[in-house]
């Protein structure tokens, strides 16, 4: 056998090799993968049927507070309080004052103004989390509640003088359009600064099966009143105000 002959054949026996080791290895990875796999199968299958035992409700209003049935005066208005933004969503912000936390504090305060009037409340959150707008529109819709009012503040770069509270409804919504003048009436006869009632196509207000306002309780762009949106007894009287257009 010459030189030649003997260099190719080892050639072939050596590459014949790798691709024994290829294909070996090959089969390893693949068990490997379904080894791998078949605890988190099993994990997906126990909630799966942990959640067909429950009848395939799955928690989608993380953070909502929600009031019993058996809890509720089946007499009292049923009104379920949004706090915009929430978690990453921080809305807007003026330093260290961030939209989301004016919000959920004054909705609180506004729960409890409320239910002292004898409502009965839900709060989309009542925690620093984020709630996608639809599901929160939902949580209204299947609650069957009254009222829907989302709480907001605003905020405008172009000049920092703007300020005052607005109002928003859906158009086309007589209840709502009533709604939102009574609470901007409350404010009048307290002398606060308002910039009026208006219409709007936000989702919580488009996709609520109910009377429904949002309220922008001022402009965060405008030092003045960003700071009083800061403070607490503010932030009460607010809620005095908002809870008083409602009833």
């Amino acid at each position: 056998m010459t030189a030649v002959r003997k260099r190719k054949r080892s050639r072939r026996k050596k590459w014949k090799r790798i691709k024994r080791r290829i294909l070996a290895w090959t089969v390893r990875i693949l068990v490997l993968t379904v080894i791998a796999a078949v605890p988190v199968l099993a994990v997906r299958g126990s909630f799966a049927l942990w959640n067909s035992l429950l009848g395939g409700q799955e928690a989608i209003f993380f953070g909502a507070k929600t009031i019993e049935e058996t809890q509720r005066d089946p007499g009292a208005l049923l009104i379920v309080l949004d706090a915009g933004h929430g978690g990453k969503d921080q809305g807007t912000c003026a330093g260290d004052i961030l939209e989301k936390d004016i919000n959920l504090s004054v909705v609180k305060k506004l729960a409890q103004k409320l239910e002292k009037r004898g409502a009965a409340v839900i709060l989309t959150r009542d925690e620093d989390v984020k709630i996608d707008l639809e599901d929160r529109a939902k949580l209204a819709n299947k609650e069957k509640a009254d009222i829907f009012v989302s709480i907001h503040c605003n905020y405008y770069e172009k000049d920092a003088g703007i300020r005052g509270l607005e109002c928003y409804y859906r158009e086309g919504s007589a209840d709502g359009e009533e709604l939102a003048e009574r609470i901007l009436e409350e404010f009048r006869k307290e002398a606060v600064e308002n910039r009026g009632t208006k219409t709007a196509n936000y989702r919580v207000l488009r996709k609520t099966d109910m009377p429904a306002v949002l309220v922008e309780l001022g402009y965060m762009s405008n030092s003045e009143e960003c700071r009083k949106l800061g403070e607490e007894d503010y932030q009460d009287f607010l809620a005095e105000k908002i809870a008083a257009g409602i009833f």
